[in-house]
This record gives structure tokens, sequence and C-alpha cells, in this order.
């Protein structure tokens, strides 16, 4: 491989409505290629009677602001942070924010996805992929995941693997 691997860490956060959860900036001078986003439910809080959390994927035209900014190869089981798969240096201008306040401008829906937070049934508990191919993150721009304006309970993590 020409790149090296990386993994995008997403801690599960509290769902919210409307709520951007993360986003990954593409600042580099080159394209990132995304090969598995996966949305993990995190059943250690007990809900019931819920109804399912709407989770968009979109691009973004600005990298985000606010929120707390990812650590490289961090200890923490707490913050977002990016850690190579491979011993390769992560490209410059390449960064990830946790829950961003501005910035990470929407554009174009990629898909959305539904989980379901009720921790007693087991789906998506293995994780729920929203591509299905590699997805292209040209210089410049970024993706980002959202909730939908509809409320819910529980919480989400996020695991982001790319080159």
């Amino acid at each position: 491989m020409r790149y090296g691997l990386y993994s995008l860490f997403v801690p599960a956060q509290v769902v919210g409505a409307n709520l951007v959860y993360f986003d990954l900036y593409n600042g580099s001078d080159r394209d990132i290629v995304v090969s598995s986003l996966k949305a993990i439910k995190n059943g250690v809080s007990a809900v019931t009677g819920v109804v399912a959390v709407e989770l968009f994927l979109t691009r973004t035209s600005a990298v985000g602001t606010g929120g707390t900014v990812n650590t490289e190869e961090g200890t923490s089981l707490t913050a977002c942070t990016i850690t190579k798969l491979q011993q390769r240096a992560l490209p410059s201008g390449v960064t990830a924010r946790l829950t961003p306040t501005g910035g990470a401008t929407a554009g174009a829906v990629i898909c959305s996805r539904q989980l379901f937070p009720e921790e007693t049934t087991g789906v998506n508990y293995e994780g729920l992929e929203f591509i299905d191919s590699l997805l292209e993150v040209p210089e410049g721009t970024g993706i980002r995941v959202v909730q939908g304006s509809t409320a819910s309970v529980g919480g989400v993590g996020y695991q982001v693997v790319f080159y």
C-alpha cells in the first residue's frame, strides 16, 4: 500500500437531535479514502421504549471548530484519536474533531442509517456500516456524521478506517 492505514476512534456520546458527532477533515495535499465507517451503539446504559437514532453521513466543505480536536496515538478511552495501523505518519492537515460546534459546514448527503439504541436487542452491537464501497475525501473537504431532528436516548460511538 502506497499510503498508511489509519483508524479514527470516536468514543460513545449521548445522542441528541441535530448533534454533529464528529468530523474528519482532509487538509492535506492529497485525497484520503475511507474504507469503513461504523456506528457502534453503547450498550452500557439501560434505555427502553425509545425511537431509533437517525444518522446522516455528509460531506463537509470546511474544517470543524469548537468541540475537541483529535489526539494522535492517544491512550484515553474517552477522547477522539487517530491511530496508525501501519507505521506511516499521518498526512499533515488531516484532522478530526469530537462534537464540533462550528465549521464542518454541511455538504452533500451521502447516506443515512437508523440505529436502535435499546440495549436488550443484539441488533447493531457488531457495528452498523455506513459505506458499501470506498469513499474518496478530496483535499480541502471532509465528512461528518450528524443526527436527524428526532430526539432519542442512549449513546453512539464510531470507528473510521481510512488511508
